[in-house]
């Protein structure tokens, strides 16, 4: 399989170049086999202006700000781990701070999308309360704004579906690293979400989530590496890119029993109306 018509929904370009990778040639060479774009997230309430700049040579890589949940601040519900960033609790009032350096931002650096947002209560991160402080203030932005939303979901599933219904927003958005949870894909098709998969898909043990890729309409499909995480089987265990996405394009269509060059023209498709008018 080539490059042409392949879209990567979600990725990481701080988190890559963090890890020592040679992002940048790696998207020129990516753009010249043909790669069609995709888009690069947001992880703090800071980081656009950076990102901004990094990816100005880029036009096909859009860019989404966002406050994630691991904004909320440590765990004040159970001991941090070992391997938790952030190691200092948060008080409302700085959070509510954040949220405003992280809405001029969006505005004043035009971020296409608002993302990746939304609960993990697998790392509990601060507490609930200000979780859906986080994540409730940027999915009513984006109906003020006429943004789509990208959202995370970790162990959280009956809380984020109840948001999406509540609060929208009015353009819908993204499931990104769709783990196979029936409420959430239920709520996100009813508000007129994409279900994005990642290279878990291709974990030999995710036979579930293989099965919940047969119930998503092919119109609301896109897949994504999150890069530099869960890089897909056979190259499982490294850090991941984008150039790996080709594996879950193949395992996708294997699993869809169709040629991985069709599925590419319908995810293109689906890409190229998540981002009309952005």
């Amino acid at each position: 399989m080539t490059y042409r018509n392949v879209i990567d929904s979600h990725f990481h370009t701080q988190s890559m170049l963090q890890r020592g990778m040679d992002v940048f040639s790696l998207y020129d060479r990516l753009f010249d086999g043909g790669f069609a774009g995709g888009i690069d997230i947001g992880c703090t309430h800071d980081d656009l202006p950076q990102r901004r700049e990094l990816l100005k040579d880029y036009p096909a890589i859009l860019l989404s700000g966002a406050m994630g949940p691991w904004e909320a601040g440590r765990s004040e519900t159970k001991p941090v781990e070992p391997e938790y960033e952030y190691q200092s609790a948060k008080s409302i009032s700085q959070i509510e701070s954040e949220l405003d350096i992280l809405k001029e931002n969006i505005i004043r650096y035009k971020a296409s999308f608002i993302g990746e947002i939304g609960l993990d209560y697998y790392w509990d991160y601060g507490t609930h309360e200000k979780q859906h402080l986080i994540f409730e203030s940027q999915m009513r932005w984006a109906s003020e704004m006429g943004l789509r939303v990208l959202i995370h979901d970790r162990d959280a599933d009956a809380d984020t579906a109840e948001v999406i219904r509540r609060l929208g927003p009015d353009r819908g958005g993204v499931i990104h690293c769709f783990d196979g949870s029936p409420i959430v894909l239920e709520a996100a098709l009813e508000k007129g979400y994409f279900i994005s998969f990642a290279g878990n898909l291709t974990y030999k043990r995710n036979t579930d989530l293989r099965q919940m890729l047969r119930r998503v309409p092919m119109d609301r499909l896109l897949l994504e590496t999150d890069s530099p995480y869960l890089a897909p089987v056979p190259l499982r265990g490294q850090s991941n890119n984008p150039s790996f996405i080709i594996h879950t394009y193949e395992c996708a269509a294997e699993t869809l029993g169709m040629n991985a060059e069709d599925l590419a023209i319908i995810i293109k498709d689906n890409y190229d109306r998540l981002t009309a008018s952005v």
